[in-house]
């Protein structure tokens, strides 16, 4: 073949069919799993009435699909206690959509059949497994803080500093001498 058949080759290969499937493809990239990077955490605090009285959020990047034991340790000790009250840690929650395409539409007629929330009974690492792209936002870890009622008591054993006597009589100086027959 010469070059100028080459170059006429090329002319009659009809390459748009590819592009279009492409085309349709990027339609449907918000369907396929992808690996966490980030993930919401809501720390959602208890008052004594039992009532939400205040939630806060924020995004925390994973390492790994991973939120390590001693980061989540941190974060923990970090916002256990808001306005000036300490909370005690009640609950964990990992909400974590990990449907397959496949089962899309199954969960679409009958969601009853598809748990995404787990209770976390251990401070361990926490692994997020990947989710369709479409649903990565839903992703989070729910922290829930009650207000602790306990006042620290600060429990000291007084010590009582007394004058002590340079010299102590002893119990034979105290003894009278028997008198000499």
């Amino acid at each position: 073949m010469s070059e100028y058949e080459i170059e006429n080759l090329d002319d009659e290969l009809d390459d748009s069919w590819i592009e279009a499937i492409e085309e349709e493809e990027r339609l449907y990239n918000s369907f396929y799993k992808e690996e966490n990077d980030t993930v919401e955490i809501v720390y959602i605090y208890i008052n004594i009435e039992n009532k939400i009285y205040y939630v806060k959020k924020e995004y925390i990047m994973l390492d790994n699909k991973v939120l390590d034991k001693t980061k989540l340790i941190f974060l923990l000790k970090k916002h256990k206690q808001y306005n000036k009250k300490n909370h005690k840690l009640i609950s964990i929650l990992q909400y974590n959509i990990d449907l397959s395409p496949e089962e899309l539409g199954l969960y679409l007629k009958n969601d009853d059949n598809f748990s995404f929330l787990t209770i976390k009974s251990k401070l361990s690492h926490l692994k997020w497994d990947d989710t369709i792209n479409l649903f990565k936002d839903l992703n989070s870890l729910h922290i829930i803080f009650y207000e602790d009622t306990k006042k620290k008591t600060v429990n000291t054993k007084k010590v009582y500093i007394r004058k002590l006597n340079k010299r102590k009589k002893s119990r034979k100086t105290n003894l009278k001498k028997p008198e000499h027959i």
